[in-house]
């Protein structure tokens, strides 16, 4: 049994500090639960990776060491932050767990041992730029491990032992990595080649939404067949976001592959001029962070 979010299309997550579940895209919180709701079973185990997992299996195999773990049960407070990496570079502290944020423009003298684990997540992401922020967040990682001086390592936790972006990565080969990868955007067609305009439809209705973004489409095609046919552009698309539904809402997600004019705005605009459902939303974003 997995414990779903009432209004997202995701799993809850356990928090073993106030011991509850919440959902990470809408904030939902429920009490635990104490037995199974299909079987009635009272024995559950949680399973799962994140960073209380890892302290205790921390604290099994290293029992005098002092760990400092960082994630929203620990850093509540404004100063949370500040205070623990005070206490970590005045080694009060020996272990550091965190999620990304601690790799990025930190230095912390003495460290020279550095993990990181789950790293294969974004080479199965749906976002062209999975590739670049795996690399950034990797360089940034063995960075810190580098900075002590002497003899440092980083252990990178991957099924994709032989991906070059690992490789190039571990030997922080800048040149090699842009190389390969303004090769592949050129070849897929992806900025800087291009521009990315994201449209999303929004709806508490499941078909509204998806019938709201097919006729966004439709509306493109037949545009660029008549009065805006000078305008070239690739359509993927639309299909259900990543997480389809968040705070009771169904989400669609179209992408066009295009250039930022004034013409291709037009074109969007007059599209977009489609009889509102209920609730209906739709939103645009050009050239937006990420794709999911």
């Amino acid at each position: 049994y997995t414990a779903v979010c009432e209004d997202c299309s995701v799993s809850m997550t356990y928090h073993s500090a106030n011991n509850r579940m919440m959902c990470h895209y809408c904030g939902k919180s429920v009490p635990a639960l104490k037995k199974c709701p299909e079987c009635g079973n009272e024995y559950l185990k949680y399973s799962g990776v994140g960073t209380q997992k890892l302290e205790e299996e921390l604290k099994l195999l290293f029992k005098d060491a002092r760990i400092l773990r960082l994630d929203a049960d620990t850093t509540l407070s404004r100063d949370s932050f500040s205070t623990a990496f005070r206490d970590f570079s005045e080694h009060k502290y020996d272990i550091m767990i965190g999620t990304q944020m601690v790799a990025k423009g930190l230095d912390f003298p003495g460290v020279d041992l550095v993990g990181v684990i789950g790293t294969d997540r974004a080479f199965y992401s749906d976002d062209y730029r999975g590739f670049e922020r795996t690399f950034s967040l990797l360089t940034q990682v063995i960075g810190r491990a580098g900075r002590s001086g002497g003899n440092s390592e980083a252990v990178i936790q991957t099924n994709n032992v032989g991906d070059n972006v690992i490789a190039f990565a571990s030997r922080q080969d800048y040149k090699a990595f842009y190389a390969e990868e303004i090769l592949t955007r050129k070849v897929m067609i992806y900025p800087p080649y291009c521009d990315i305009c994201m449209v999303v439809t929004s709806s508490t209705d499941n078909i509204v939404s998806e019938s709201a973004a097919n006729e966004i489409k439709n509306n493109i095609i037949n545009g660029i067949t008549d009065k805006f046919k000078d305008i070239k552009l690739f359509i993927l698309g639309p299909i259900p976001a990543s997480v389809i539904k968040v705070n009771g809402k169904y989400r669609y997600r179209m992408l066009i592959k295009c250039k930022n004019s004034r013409e291709f705005r037009n074109l969007l605009r007059e599209s977009m001029s489609i009889k509102r459902k209920g609730d209906l939303s739709v939103y645009v974003d050009m050239n937006p962070e990420t794709v999911l």
